[in-house]
């Protein structure tokens, strides 16, 4: 086999190390549902959110808090409003829901159901995943803290100012 060496003027020279892209990720898994009691009756239940991370934004790769689905739905309430505050140069992709209530959760009898809290917390994990992964919404600083930050309360009176 005859080797050609000649080279046309618009081949150009590439480093032999090819350099492959940073994809940043964030995997949430959600888990270990806790019924918490006030004066001997169920109050609410808790959820314990696992955070991992290649975002720098985050500061960390790994991080755990609890959070409870009034939380929840500050950080979607606070996520909208991020971006409806923005003139985007791009199309905005939609905001997932949250998992909603029963009729019976809505007046309380049936919140407490391992079937229910069982399919909102599945539900929890597939609304975080989404808006973690969210194009806007990976870097935004409330999620960020609501993901990290183990006492939400400050979190909230910030964004709220």
């Amino acid at each position: 086999m005859i080797k050609n060496n000649l080279k046309s003027k618009h081949e150009v020279e590439f480093e032999e190390d090819y350099v492959v892209p940073e994809v940043r990720t964030t995997t949430i898994t959600v888990v270990d549902p806790v019924i918490e009691q006030w004066n001997g009756r169920n109050a609410y239940t808790h959820y314990k959110v696992i955070t991992e991370t290649t975002y720098p934004q985050y500061e960390c790769q790994y991080a755990e808090v609890r959070r409870r689905y009034n939380d929840f739905v500050w950080l979607k309430n606070h996520l909208e409003q991020f971006l409806n505050s923005k003139n985007w140069k791009r199309p905005v992709e939609k905001i997932p829901d949250l998992p909603g209530d029963t009729f019976a959760s809505f007046f309380g009898w049936g919140r407490f159901e391992p079937d229910f809290i069982e399919n909102r917390r599945e539900k929890l994990e597939i609304f975080l995943n989404e808006v973690a992964n969210h194009p806007q919404c990976a870097t935004d600083l409330g999620l960020i803290r609501f993901l990290k930050e183990e006492n939400i309360k400050p979190v909230i009176e910030f964004f709220s100012l």
